[in-house]
């Protein structure tokens, strides 16, 4: 346990995204500005395009200033090289892996997806019942489609993100780095909430699940980490480290 790792660049995602969103959010009251003494007609379209170009601004930078905890925690794990635990992957372990993570993926996806059919089925019953349109038809015939695109175009880019990546994962107390790609479970009011490692699969798959507050409701997310040969144990004991944050 908090075995430091080799010094070499790895490269802080959330801090990029906080530096290229503060530059787009300048870029854009910059735009607002020079159009505001641009001399255009604010009647015809000029306090329109003011408007969406600061509300565009104010989105990056949320965006930055949400990602900045993510940045400081990714420091956390990634530069002071003292993780819980560093463990490469040999071609055939990550190979493996990617093929358990679209799998699950996949089945969790499908499930979501009979899920909101239904849901979705009986609201279009009801609205059908109350104004009798069938127009709903061809809305949530598009809802449904469009989802159901998403639900099976998105496991398969991730796929591609973790065949790209590097095959080693880092494993902290508050966040983890798989692949090339990161994520904590400690910010913006999520909590972790179980871990337990699956067996059933061509290899061992350690599952750090956590939840998060959204507009609609609370939903769940999980880190998939491959446990390589011979690190059973100290998966193992990684889930004691990590089950002392649940309550």
């Amino acid at each position: 346990m908090h075995t430091p790792i080799p010094v070499r660049p790895i490269v802080n995602k959330p801090r990029k995204v906080i530096r290229n969103a503060f530059i787009l959010a300048l870029l854009l009251v910059a735009a607002a500005i020079v159009t505001g003494y641009s001399g255009m007609d604010g009647m015809k379209g000029g306090y329109a395009l003011i408007l969406l170009l600061g509300f565009l601004a104010m989105s990056s930078f949320i965006t930055a200033m949400v990602y900045i905890p993510r940045a400081r925690e990714f420091d956390k794990l990634v530069s002071e090289l003292n993780p819980l635990a560093h463990w490469i992957y040999t071609e055939k372990e990550w190979a493996l892996f990617i093929q358990e993570d679209l799998k699950e993926n996949l089945a969790v996806n499908k499930a979501t997806l009979r899920l909101v059919i239904i849901v979705s089925l009986v609201v279009l019953a009801i609205l059908l019942l109350l104004y009798r349109d069938s127009l709903f038809i061809l809305i949530i015939a598009g809802i449904i489609g469009m989802l159901t695109a998403v639900a099976f175009v998105a496991p398969r880019i991730r796929r591609q993100v973790l065949k790209k990546g590097n095959q080693e994962a880092l494993l902290g107390e508050r966040s983890a780095y798989i692949g090339g790609t990161f994520q904590t479970w400690t910010q913006l009011g999520a909590r972790l909430i179980g871990t337990d490692i699956y067996e059933e699969g061509e290899i061992p798959v350690l599952h750090i699940i956590y939840e998060f507050p959204t507009l609609q409701a609370t939903q769940q997310e999980i880190v998939r980490i491959p446990v390589p040969a011979g690190k059973m144990e100290e998966a193992r004991g990684l889930l004691e480290i990590l089950r002392k944050q649940i309550k």
